[in-house]
């Protein structure tokens, strides 16, 4: 059995995407045309923001909910994230957040930049 001390951690960056449910699939396509080897999504999200506070709403389909995306990747592939992501929310309503993060698989997040 490995000790913590033999634990490699690997620096890479983190986008957490919040927007309407309708936006979803061009926020798939975005993250694999951006070079994203993976994501987690969680639907039916709520909070308090700039405009008050909001919440989905599933009825028949997921295009009334408010989603947020996670994803880790190298700084490049975020930046393509971000970058497709700019014109989208000078528009409509949704936030990105991009931290500093560590993983220890780093072959799970890490493709062809």
């Amino acid at each position: 059995m490995e000790s913590a001390d033999d634990l490699v951690f690997h620096k890479l960056k983190k986008i957490e995407i919040i927007l309407p449910g309708e936006r979803q699939a061009f926020v798939k396509e975005l993250l694999e045309r951006s070079g994203c080897t993976g994501w987690t999504l969680f639907r039916d999200v709520a909070g308090q923001g700039h405009h008050g506070f909001h919440e989905g709403r599933l009825l028949w389909n997921d295009k009334a909910s408010v989603v947020m995306f996670m994803a880790v990747g190298s700084e490049a592939v975020i930046r393509r994230v971000a970058s497709g992501l700019k014109p989208l929310f000078e528009k409509g309503s949704g936030v990105m957040f991009i931290s500093d993060t560590h993983v220890v698989r780093l072959e799970h997040f890490v493709g062809a930049d």
